[in-house]
């Protein structure tokens, strides 16, 4: 028993040097690399930070001013690269990163690749918001198309001493765009409220990002915009007709009449279109006007002219002001004169929205600034028109919204819809209808901005 006892003595002395505290044996490690249970061929796994750990995608809100700066953690670190990449291109590696962004909305992608080409990425939705005086570009979608080879009005606010646009392409899979810029001159209006730039005639198609540069050699983020060689599309319009027949008109203001009832939907601006036929007769000359009629301007919507070969066909004029008071009063719209005959009186009706405000999509969090139209661009909703807000809801602590205007409150003369909780139950896109109390709100307080947290809008449009 004694023997044994002595070598086991002998065999504890001999390791104990190599026992830790906890029991456990201790090793030596010259890189003091940490313990790492995964290998070469395992699929990369985000670890750090918290927001990205465990979701596809996060939202990070800041002005231009600001550095968008992250450290990630990934696992099999030994065997990993990591890429951070927007618009295609490659703004750097490693798990650290700092950049700052011009202002526009990015999808930041960290992309990790294992050795064993086994990839893993998460999305960082960055909104990059811009400084009250930058110079920046109206979100109207036909602003945001531009054909090469022609000169172009793009608008927006702020571009006086504006000199020169660069254009970098929005790298995407099976591109033939290369990733190289291309900057053009440009001419700013001297309100600021609008640039004019002739793009090269042989500019690669597709998506690109734009930086406007001042005369002190200064970079703004404009967002980003279309090359295509085909003309804008406004969406789908269809012709309504308000009088449709074969006409001979002779003086009769009875025989080619549109009531004031008909025309009640037709909004003023509205471009109305008279077709017609000229048969062989003594002379030609169209009137436009109303039962109640005289040769004043005050009695007629358009005054008496001659018919020639130079008259367009059909003949357009603007249902105006004047023209409703005018027909509202007197009780209809009738077509007179001699020498001609109606076949349709007509005018032309979009279908389906109208796109307000569309660009990436921005992170609401109670910055009135992030996503507001201004009086100009609400001028063209009607009142009692359906307003439909598209948005989608990332990972947050609540989502909220609330449709109001840059001046605000809790009370409900303060808002165009009051805050509300936004759940999977609330109708997507949300909507509301633009009534008496909204417009007169936006004219007096110069916007409509949405507010609240925990949503991101992408679209905003009117029917």
């Amino acid at each position: 028993m004694k023997k044994n006892f002595a070598k086991y003595l002998v065999y504890m002395l001999t390791i104990l040097p190599l026992v830790g505290v906890g029991g456990g044996l201790l090793t030596s490690c010259a890189n003091q690399d940490p313990f790492i249970t995964a290998g070469p061929d395992d699929t990369p796994r985000f670890l750090a930070p918290s927001s990205i750990e465990g979701n596809v995608q996060t939202s990070v809100s800041q002005t231009r001013e600001e550095t968008f700066s992250m450290d990630i953690v990934v696992t099999p670190a030994k065997y990993t690269t990591i890429e951070w990449i927007a618009d295609g291109h490659v703004y750097g590696t490693g798990a650290s990163f700092s950049k700052q962004f011009e202002a526009g909305n990015y999808d930041l992608y960290i992309k990790a690749t294992t050795q064993a080409g086994k990839e893993a990425y998460r999305i960082v939705k960055l909104s990059v918001s811009a400084l009250a005086d930058d110079p920046s570009f109206n979100n109207k979608e036909k602003n945001r198309w531009l054909n090469p080879g022609q000169p172009l009005t793009i608008e927006g606010k702020n571009l006086t001493g504006v000199s020169s646009l660069i254009f970098t392409p929005v790298i995407e899979e099976e591109t033939l765009l290369t990733d190289e810029p291309t900057e053009v001159s440009c001419v700013a209006s001297e309100d600021g409220n609008s640039v004019t730039v002739t793009l090269p005639e042989d500019m690669p198609e597709g998506s690109y990002r734009v930086s406007a540069v001042n005369n002190d050699a200064e970079h703004f983020g404009m967002g980003l915009v279309t090359v295509s060689s085909e003309a804008y599309v406004e969406g789908d319009v269809v012709e309504v007709a308000l009088w449709e027949g074969e006409q001979a008109i002779d003086w009769n203001a009875d025989l080619c009449q549109i009531t004031a009832e008909q025309m009640a939907d037709v909004p003023v601006g509205t471009e109305i279109k008279v077709y017609y036929t000229t048969p062989e007769a003594e002379y030609h000359a169209m009137r436009i006007t109303t039962p109640w009629w005289g040769d004043t301007p005050e009695d007629n919507l358009v005054a008496q002219f001659d018919i020639t070969n130079e008259t367009p066909n059909p003949f357009i004029f603007v249902y105006d002001e004047h023209c409703k008071a005018l027909v509202e009063e007197r009780g209809a719209i009738s077509l007179v004169g001699f020498g001609y005959t109606v076949q349709k009186v007509a005018f032309d009706m979009k279908v389906g929205e109208t796109v307000l405000w569309e660009d990436s999509p921005v992170t609401i969090d109670w910055n009135v600034d992030l996503c507001k139209l201004s009086t100009e661009l609400m001028a063209a909703v009607p009142v009692g028109a359906t307003i439909y807000v598209y948005y989608d809801m990332p990972e947050a602590e609540y989502h909220a919204m609330r449709i109001t205007t840059p001046w605000w409150g809790d009370t409900p003369d303060d808002n165009l819809v009051a805050q509300f909780d936004l759940t999977e139950e609330t109708p997507n896109p949300f909507e509301f209808t633009y009534d008496q109390h909204c417009k007169d709100l936006v004219d007096e307080r110069g916007a409509m901005s949405l507010v609240g947290f925990g949503y991101r809008v992408s679209k905003i449009t009117f029917k």
